[in-house]
């Protein structure tokens, strides 16, 4: 009863006189909610997806907007579902970061990249695989979901958090020279019984602006400039938790756009060479450039942007970006949602809720201006 008081409010806003017109326009809409849309975790108790969209295209005064609205939700809306983020997860080992940790083994032991299994066999691979500690950055970074998939990895090396108490780092040192010891049939000296990658681990990045930046003051900040600079503070506790010659950084994202890899690539590539460490980009799936909503690209839409954009959601934090959210934080132009949260990248016209504002898909702010 209540997903058919749904489609007749949805085809009252719309102006839909016969059942065809639902068919040809709502049913394809209602499909797709049931197989993706309404698992939209941020939907109020009771809230389904159509429900939404006929309450969001009633904010539009008339029915040419609401069709340019509808058409954009058709055409332009990306959603990424629980099912496919955890595909991306799962793969992100053994597609992506085990063959990084291969080719260093290979390149160390003598053998040949190419003979994989040989590598895989060695010791040198075996203990390198050990020697690498993944962290969460977010609980988007799904290390349950990781460690799951991949039952060679031991639970011990995979955290789900990048901020270790004194204790944990201990427990983890404890457990990587029993662990090594093993491997090698002798105990690991000191520098080997270390940690010599780490993989810092996180959902999504559309302008990598969150994760790593310098401040004018010289200093790192962001997730990952604050993490980079706790190793060189010895009375942090990871301070002795990985080995001081080589570290490698490598930060793996299961979705990002080409031009967050661009420019995490290179800030990163900065601040871990004035510290002597190797860095490396990990994208499991690229969002293409093509798929960005700048202004012009929908230029029916742009209207609708404007007409009923609302600063209200603005902030301190949103600043950073250096743009409005008409188009997302830092002018993101992005038609993407999570299915646990809307990336504030995205269009503000699909996420934000002011007095003025229906979010279609309306999404939990981490940070807010008290």
């Amino acid at each position: 009863m209540k997903d058919q008081l749904a489609e007749e409010l949805l085809a009252k806003v719309m102006g839909w006189k016969s059942p065809h017109d639902f068919v040809e326009y709502g049913l394809p809409l209602q499909l797709i909610a049931t197989y993706k849309y309404d698992e939209y975790q941020q939907f109020s108790p009771g809230m389904r997806f159509i429900e939404s969209l006929a309450q969001w295209l009633g904010q539009f005064e008339t029915i040419d907007q609401r069709r340019t609205a509808l058409k954009f939700v058709r055409d332009r809306l990306v959603f990424i579902s629980s099912a496919e983020l955890n595909h991306l997860v799962s793969i992100s080992y053994p597609d992506h970061i085990r063959p990084f940790l291969l080719s260093k083994a290979a390149s160390e032991s003598g053998l040949m990249k190419w003979h994989r299994e040989k590598v895989a066999s060695s010791k040198e691979f075996r203990a390198r695989e050990r020697r690498c500690l993944f962290l969460g950055l977010s609980d988007g970074s799904h290390t349950d979901v990781l460690r799951r998939s991949n039952p060679n990895l031991q639970n011990e090396q995979v955290r789900q958090s990048h901020e270790l108490s004194d204790e944990r780092v201990q427990d983890l040192k404890a457990e990587l020279t029993k662990d090594l010891a093993k491997i090698y049939g002798r105990d690991p000296s000191p520098q080997e019984a270390a940690f010599r990658s780490v993989v810092l681990l996180d959902d999504f990045s559309a302008s990598g602006l969150s994760y790593i930046r310098q401040k004018p003051d010289g200093s790192a900040a962001g997730k990952v400039g604050k993490f980079l600079t706790s190793l060189q503070d010895r009375s942090k506790p990871l301070f002795n938790l990985f080995t001081d010659q080589g570290l490698e950084v490598i930060l793996v994202l299961y979705m990002a756009t080409q031009t967050a890899e661009q420019i995490l690539s290179d800030n990163l590539a900065k601040m871990c060479a004035v510290r002597g460490y190797e860095s490396k980009v990990l994208i499991v799936q690229r969002f293409p450039e093509s798929q960005r909503i700048r202004r012009g690209t929908v230029p029916e839409f742009d209207l609708l942007i404007d007409s009923h954009y609302d600063n209200e959601n603005e902030s301190s934090s949103t600043a950073l970006g250096g743009t409005d959210l008409k188009y997302g934080f830092a002018g993101g132009g992005l038609p993407l949602i999570l299915s646990h949260n809307a990336p504030n990248n995205s269009l503000g016209l699909l996420w934000a809720e002011s007095s003025k504002m229906r979010p279609l898909f309306p999404r939990v702010t981490r940070h807010k201006d008290i």
